[in-house]
């Protein structure tokens, strides 16, 4: 056999080898997206939540702490999650892009917990305690889903901690941008 012709087998033998890794290893990452996909699935399924791009619904907010609103147009707060989240550095529209998503999910996004008696903002609890009261309104009314609610379109949120008078409370619904339609697809 001449060396020529034995280089010849051998880079034949090298590409061989290489195609046969790249078919195995598509193989291999071919089934693992399918399992991915099937995983996800069932996450939905038992979450309730849909798939990304399953709606598109905007909802106007306003967090306020001891009548200090909450600015969530700082990029700590800007498109954290895909799903749902706040963007193009404006604090006051929710942008929800699947399904079943609620407030607390929303709020868990960026590093907030709520639910019906506290609020965690950066690491600090704002709790009921004597007249100090977590309050949740939708549309103007008071409202007791916290961070249960599911975000519907062009809903209006106001989360309000303290001690507000029935007027410092109606400055803060009044302090609730109407932006939401800009973005929203059922105008």
């Amino acid at each position: 056999m001449r060396r020529k012709d034995l280089v010849l087998y051998i880079i034949i033998l090298i590409l061989a080898s290489m195609l046969l890794w790249q078919w195995i290893s598509k193989s291999s990452l071919i089934n693992q997206i399918s399992q991915l996909q099937r995983h996800n699935s069932q996450i939905q399924l038992m979450t309730g939540i849909g798939h990304l791009g399953s709606t598109h619904l905007h909802a106007d907010i306003k967090v306020y702490i001891n009548g200090q609103a909450i600015d969530f147009s700082q990029s700590k707060y800007q498109l954290k999650n895909s799903l749902i989240h706040f963007e193009d550095k404006i604090g006051d529209v929710a942008h929800t892009h699947a399904t079943g998503l609620t407030l607390g999910h929303l709020f868990k996004s960026i590093g907030i917990y709520f639910n019906n008696e506290c609020i965690n903002i950066e690491g600090k609890n704002y709790c009921n305690e004597n007249s100090k009261r977590l309050k949740f309104y939708v549309n103007g009314k008071i409202n007791n889903e916290f961070d249960n609610r599911l975000i519907a379109d062009l809903d209006k949120y106001l989360i309000s901690y303290g001690d507000e008078n029935e007027s410092e409370i109606q400055n803060q619904l009044n302090s609730i941008t109407n932006l939401a339609p800009r973005y929203s697809l059922q105008k």
